[in-house]
């Protein structure tokens, strides 16, 4: 399968919570298996506990450098780990601390030249701001990286969804796929009827959906998503 090579992807949410983490991890040993040396990279984590040295201790980031690159250090997964649950712009002001996108740029375009494919993780949505007045969509723009959007199973991700495609499109981003996430075990009226939703909104664009609890990427994702480079 393994055809993609010196390129990468800015994983973002319909929201806070979607998923991101966990699709990032399941997507990144997907790849792994098909031969592709993989980056994990989340520049910023906000919402982050204290670590045994006090220090915020970035948890998502961690994982993602767990599953993908363990021997990795982790202040190159991560450069920014901030305490408070707030927006990454908000809780960088909160705490005195300078968020400097080109360190972030510097250090995505650093990662690509040592692997087949760089997995960046966004924060939140991707209109969500890293410093004041420049966005995860903006970050994407100056990285080159297209978009895949991780889209949460629940009550309101048909508008979510829908909000974040128009944005995307309306900054020239390039969307590379949506995945369904089944975050949790819950029923409810729209759990099954939102697939097929999302599938109609993202077009070709949709690649799967991931149960609850799956420890794999579902057969498909990886292939579909390939494809997409493959037509671009």
């Amino acid at each position: 399968m393994k055809s993609v090579s010196r390129k990468g992807i800015l994983v973002t949410g319909t929201d806070t919570g979607a998923g991101k983490t966990y699709v990032s991890c399941l997507l990144g040993k997907a790849m792994q298996g098909e031969g592709f040396a993989v980056r994990p990279f989340k520049p910023v984590e906000s919402g982050c506990e204290p670590g045994t040295d006090g220090a915020p201790f970035p948890a998502d980031a961690r994982s993602l450098r767990d599953a993908i690159a363990p021997d990795l250090p982790l202040p190159e997964v991560c450069l920014y780990a901030l305490s408070a649950p707030l927006s990454p712009h908000l809780a960088a002001r909160a705490e005195g601390i300078a968020i400097d996108t080109g360190r972030i740029l510097a250090a995505v375009a650093k990662a690509a030249e040592s692997s087949d494919f760089v997995l960046v993780e966004g924060v939140g949505g991707i209109a969500v701001e890293i410093r004041e007045g420049y966005t995860i969509a903006e970050l994407a723009r100056d990285a080159r990286l297209p978009v895949l959007v991780v889209a949460e199973n629940r009550l309101g991700v048909v508008n979510h969804l829908r909000l974040t495609v128009h944005y995307l499109r309306s900054e020239g981003l390039s969307l590379v796929g949506v995945v369904v996430n089944d975050r949790t075990a819950e029923t409810f009226p729209a759990r099954e009827p939102n697939e097929g939703e999302v599938r109609r909104i993202a077009g070709d664009r949709y690649l799967g959906r991931v149960p609850h609890g799956a420890r794999f990427l579902p057969e498909g994702i990886l292939s579909g998503l390939l494809g997409i480079f493959d037509r671009r």
